[in-house]
């Protein structure tokens, strides 16, 4: 395990080694206002631009004019626009309907080079890129003041994770990865109005900006970031859903055959051989599942059921809010116990340690977070954050070997689970498939989209909806 200690002599080694300069600053009004960088398209070799008078400008002052439009191409170090080569970076410009292929944007569009061809980012003002964000992620017909509480989340988390992709030369990604975000062409006028009335408004907490998450259905209740995660935040505990609602997940089924669930197990660096059964070994207090044991002929592991999920497909297992049983025959769903509660958070909880449950998720190895590093896979900001708050750590250590799945990388090995005390689960009759049946979409975290519907449904005020699946954080400007 690496030590607090360890960690910090780790990351001022490899912040002077890399040159890192970094000024950590209170996040500001100012800071809240500045422009954003969105990657919109990443190591692409050409794309169209779209454009109406569009001037593209490399940064030696050269410049290729084209009128209408145009499509662009890596050339070895640099860029074909037309019939000229420019240098990377390359700032594009235009008088109006600026885009790229067919999504247009506000503000400019910046060409850097990638690790392949090249980069598309699209710089802009952070109210215009909130604007792009709300109908991607919640529908634009739904009630203003779910609308208002979506916009005041995405404005949240994009300051609080500016620089999160800084490595790869931009701030936040378009994809559900960050935020979706598509531009003008997402941009409604009722979204906007949401954008508008909560303009530079975000959450905080202890006047800090919040760590904020949000999910499309909870189920009935959100989950405890510990038990997602690793990590502890006193406002994004469980939250049981204070209005009844249907959503299309509110139920779903899953089939899976005993060889699938083994090749997902293997994928998570573990194997028991031909699976056997699949108990839920630990459940949080609202009943989701926490921990899972597979037993097969070669022996039984326990995995953390969010990193079961992320690994099978978070479209095939939609949520850890589930009951498994096997075709021919049932299997209990339930057959372990519940996970403990984080403790009672005093005000000042942020600059606590993290709350243990049960079965705490194993710190990532020492020599994991070096390869992670040494890969890119943090920003400057990030490693710094990791130096000075040792809550959010873990955290990032978990985005980070979510980080090098995306992008195709073999994360380091996982450790070795630590076992937990269970009941011995129910004999299992069946001898089929293993079926999950399931409620709710996401990772549980934070806002639940559906709720926050049902509950503007019902009347309440954006506000009241960001107090109950976020309490004790205040509205900020």
């Amino acid at each position: 395990m690496i030590s607090r200690t360890r960690l910090i002599k780790i990351l001022i080694v490899l912040l002077i080694a890399a040159s890192l300069r970094v000024s950590l600053t209170v996040e500001s009004e100012a800071a809240q206002n500045a422009n954003i960088k969105i990657g919109v398209a990443d190591g692409v070799s050409s794309g169209k631009v779209m454009g109406e008078g569009l001037v593209f400008t490399d940064a030696r002052g050269n410049k290729g004019n084209v009128r209408n439009g145009a499509v662009i191409r890596a050339s070895g170090s640099g860029l074909s626009v037309g019939n000229a080569v420019l240098s990377l970076p390359v700032t594009a410009t235009a008088n109006s309907g600026l885009g790229w292929e067919d999504v247009r944007y506000r503000g400019r569009l910046v060409f850097i080079r990638a690790s392949s061809g090249f980069t598309v980012v699209n710089e802009l003002d952070l109210e215009s890129y909130v604007r792009g964000i709300l109908s991607m992620e919640m529908g634009a017909d739904w009630p203003l003041e779910a609308l208002k509480a979506q916009a005041v989340l995405a404005r949240t988390y994009a300051v609080k994770n500016r620089g999160r992709f800084s490595n790869r030369g931009y701030d936040l990604g378009a994809s559900e990865f960050s935020q979706v975000y598509k531009g003008v062409t997402a941009e409604d006028p009722r979204t906007d109005r949401a954008v508008s009335e909560t303009a530079g408004m975000t959450l905080t907490w202890n006047g800090q900006i919040a760590d904020v998450y949000y999910h499309s259905d909870s189920g009935g209740a959100t989950a405890d970031i510990a038990h997602v995660w690793g990590s502890s935040r006193p406002y994004l505990q469980v939250r049981h859903e204070p209005v009844n609602y249907t959503s299309p997940n509110s139920t779903w089924q899953t089939t899976l055959s005993p060889s699938q669930v083994a090749s997902i197990l293997s994928k998570m660096k573990h194997n028991v051989g031909t699976v056997r059964s699949i108990a839920v070994a630990l459940v949080d207090n609202a009943g989701r599942a926490v921990q899972l044991t597979f037993t097969g002929d070669r022996g039984s592991v326990n995995v953390k059921a969010h990193d079961f999920r992320m690994a099978a497909g978070p479209r095939v297992i939609r949520s850890t809010n589930i009951q498994i049983t096997r075709s021919g025959g049932a299997q209990p769903a339930r057959s372990g116990q519940p996970a403990a509660a984080p403790p009672a958070q005093t005000a000042n909880a942020a600059a606590q340690q993290p709350a243990q449950t049960t079965n705490p998720p194993a710190t990532a190895p020492e020599t994991d977070f070096i390869e992670m590093t040494r890969a890119g896979v943090f920003s400057t900001a990030e490693l710094v954050e990791m130096l000075i708050d040792p809550v959010k750590r873990d955290e990032l250590m978990a985005i980070g070997l979510e980080r090098m799945r995306e992008r195709g990388d073999e994360p380091p090995a996982a450790p070795t689970p630590t076992p937990v005390t269970v009941p011995a689960p129910t004999p299992q009759t069946g001898s089929g498939d293993f079926i999950f049946t399931g409620r709710g979409w996401g990772h549980g975290v934070g806002l639940s989209q559906w709720g926050a519907r049902a509950m503007a449904e019902k009347g309440m005020k954006y506000e009241e909806i960001l107090a109950h699946y976020f309490p004790g954080t205040k509205i900020s400007k």
